[in-house]
């Protein structure tokens, strides 16, 4: 018995972890966090101030397609991902309307900061004539999937070679994500076929084992795709998560019933937001300018956007990260990054993935926008919170199998005790003839 269930661990055509991991049967959500700049008339006089605004929930369905199965034992796919707005569980509709920072010519002037002095002021009497603002009141909607148009971005489309920036028809944290197979990249991923122990984890990604966003061994594609897990995880593990730019590690915090189930609980830390400030062994995550603590910098996998992640409302980061801007409360029970896992078998009982974008604003002479700022901010625009957690059916099948593995682990025992009892006897027996 424990050998069928060992086989149904592994990621082979007609497994349960198949099933489950081809399609997720979990239902799975993400609740979007806005924050919207309340003091953005202010800019250039007062520390920017800002409300949350959400969540806006959308419920997720992910398939993985275009599956090649090798002979190396690893099997090669791509995912979609499709997003449905939930307004019953939403603090709000996607036509509310939010102020945020103006992307398109703070990225644009970032990318072009090393110009010549003529470049730039050009560049600023471009956005003087366009009469562009630093800051934007945009939907929700088009903020998120829809995209929305602007003037400058299609002035772009014609001048390419001005930016690194990947120019599209409109601009949107989603837009074109929704149902794609093409943007999250081609994974290949261990199957367990050859070692049991190896199940779920990422060998490459777009047939590379190095992202080339980080040196050293934070560039490593590494870690599982987050749905299937080693079995016989214990607390003196780490588990990682791929994400197709970086791997987030998670250590052991305590142990956890989920729906009755026993449970590990992982949870991330600083090493993920830290470039070497608080532990050298991070300083591979460095790109440039050293980056505060609670702040990683991910501009070279954003076509040299000044682009940030953090944990949200910049929760462990340095203090003076926490109160550059106002409206910041972060709160280790709602901001942190948990992630818990049925031990035995590897099953994820419950996720909480949570991060927060960012993007960098500094002063800049050359370009009127930006000229009387009176600091660099990071100003935070929006944050995440995945989430995922076994229905009621599930829970019981996992706890049943779990059940079924410790009864069948302690019938062997028994079995094992009682054969070498009755050897011992038998031995006894023959030599006391």
């Amino acid at each position: 018995m424990v050998s069928i269930q060992q086989q149904e661990l592994k990621l082979s055509p007609g497994t349960k972890s198949f099933q489950h991991w081809e399609k997720t049967p979990v239902p799975m959500y993400i609740d979007i966090y806005f924050h919207n700049w309340t003091n953005a008339n202010k800019a250039y006089t007062e520390k920017p101030r800002f409300n949350q605004m959400g969540p806006y929930r959308f419920y997720e369905q992910r398939t993985k397609v275009n599956l090649t199965w090798n002979e190396n034992g690893t099997v090669s796919y791509r995912q979609t991902r499709h997003w449905f707005f939930d307004p019953e569980h939403s603090n709000g509709t996607l036509e509310d309307k939010v102020t945020t920072i103006n992307m398109i010519p703070v990225i644009v002037a970032h990318i072009a900061r090393f110009r010549s002095r003529r470049d730039l002021m050009t560049l600023s009497w471009a956005f003087t004539g366009l009469n562009i603002r630093l800051d934007v009141e945009k939907t929700v909607s088009e903020l998120l999937f829809d995209g929305y148009q602007d003037r400058l971005l299609s002035i772009l489309q014609f001048i390419p070679g001005l930016t690194k920036m990947k120019i599209t028809d409109r601009f949107g944290w989603f837009y074109k994500r929704n149902g794609s197979e093409i943007v999250d990249g081609l994974f290949n991923m261990d199957t367990g076929t050859k070692d049991l122990n190896q199940v779920g984890k990422i060998r490459s990604w777009n047939y590379k084992n190095k992202t080339n966003y980080f040196r050293g061994q934070c560039g490593d594609v590494a870690g599982t795709s987050g749905e299937v897990f080693p079995p016989w995880l214990t607390s003196k593990d780490r588990i990682g998560l791929f994400s197709g730019d970086l791997t987030i590690n998670l250590d052991y915090e305590e142990d956890r019933s989920v729906n009755g189930i026993h449970g590990l609980k992982f949870t991330g830390g600083t090493d993920l937001v830290d470039s070497g400030l608080k532990d050298s062994q991070t300083a591979c995550y460095r790109n440039g300018e050293q980056a505060p603590l609670g702040l990683l910098n991910i501009t070279e996998c954003r076509y040299g956007a000044p682009i940030f992640v953090s944990y949200p409302h910049f929760y462990l980061a340095d203090k003076e990260v926490q109160t550059q801007v106002d409206g910041m409360n972060p709160r280790k029970e709602e901001h942190s990054f948990d992630l818990t896992v049925e031990p035995t078998f590897g099953v994820p009982l419950d996720v909480k993935g949570r991060f927060q974008i960012n993007i960098m604003v500094e002063p800049a002479k050359d370009i009127l926008i930006l000229r009387n700022l009176p600091k660099r901010y990071y100003m935070p625009i929006l944050w995440f919170d995945q989430r995922a957690s076994l229905t009621e059916p599930l829970a019981n099948e996992i706890g049943f199998m779990v059940t079924l593995y410790h009864v069948c682990n302690t019938i062997a025992l028994a079995l094992l005790v009682i054969g070498i009892l009755s050897a011992t006897v038998g031995i006894t027996m023959a030599c006391r003839e």
